[in-house]
């Protein structure tokens, strides 16, 4: 088994056992939410979790999820929204943009960050399984 393959392995044993348990904390419901939405809620919840300890595999993919997102420019975006519960004409008004602008790179950062958390949905919603 070469790297990649065993990177593969334990992201998607990881995946499953974070999405496990987040249905058992009932953080999210099984086959509601997609993996866009999911990533939006574990982000709001990610300070309460990471301060509690709560779900430690979760914790880890968030950070690097957000390890990956942290050179865009907009960055910033992730803990004024879900962090800190800004609005978005906030945002928008930190970056000196328009509303539109502030939803856009929020949903492109999201899509940076669905894959790695949510390996498992993002995949079964790519190929509709």
């Amino acid at each position: 088994m070469n790297a990649n393959e065993l990177i593969d392995k334990v992201s998607n044993q990881t995946a499953k056992r974070v999405v496990t348990e987040l249905e058992r904390h009932r953080l999210v419901k099984a086959r509601q939410l997609d993996s866009f939405k999911k990533t939006e809620k574990i982000l709001y919840e990610y300070p309460d979790l990471k301060q509690n300890g709560v779900v430690p595999e979760l914790c880890s993919l968030v950070e690097k999820a957000l390890k990956r997102v942290e050179s865009d420019p907009y960055y910033d975006l992730i803990e004024l929204k879900y962090f800190k519960h800004w609005t978005h004409e906030c945002i928008a008004e930190y970056f000196n943009v328009d509303v539109s602008v502030i939803s856009k790179r929020r949903t492109k950062l999201i899509d940076a960050m669905r894959p790695i958390i949510f390996a498992q949905d993002f995949i079964r919603e790519l190929y509709d399984m």
